[in-house]
């Protein structure tokens, strides 16, 4: 009997991390995952969002890096950006008014450095993603 019970629980185990993973896999990487370029397109300056663009690590190389743009009047989502899309805003960090958020500090209008499990990193803004 308790075998049985094992078996079962098994299957039932086995069902469950298969239908998660079929569940990822379709909403991240399947055939109708939204990539959000969009997220990229509108990190654009402007007036009233002056620090947003497309930053990566000094240099500007390599094909990912982080989007801000505006989400708002006085705020702004930070979303990284890859090969295969981007976060959708306010997914990847909280949205934030950078200024005034102890996990940012603004060196100058081009680099700003982000507070991380790792401590700080700077990162600076490029023309694009690629």
């Amino acid at each position: 009997m308790k075998i049985i019970l094992k078996l079962i629980y098994s299957l039932i185990l086995l069902l469950v991390v298969s239908v998660g993973s079929l569940w990822v896999y379709t909403i991240h990487f399947g055939p109708n995952s939204e990539p959000n370029w969009h997220v990229e397109k509108n990190a654009i300056p402007s007036e009233t969002h002056p620090l947003a663009g497309f930053y990566k690590d000094e240099g500007c190389k390599g094909s990912w890096g982080w989007a801000i743009g505006p989400a708002g009047e006085k705020e702004y989502y930070i979303s990284f950006c890859g090969p295969g899309g981007c976060f959708a805003e306010g997914t990847y960090r909280p949205n934030t008014t950078i200024y005034n958020d102890g996990n940012y500090q603004v060196i100058d209008e081009n680099t700003i450095e982000f507070l991380s499990d790792g401590g700080w990193s700077k990162h600076v803004r490029c023309p694009s993603r690629t």
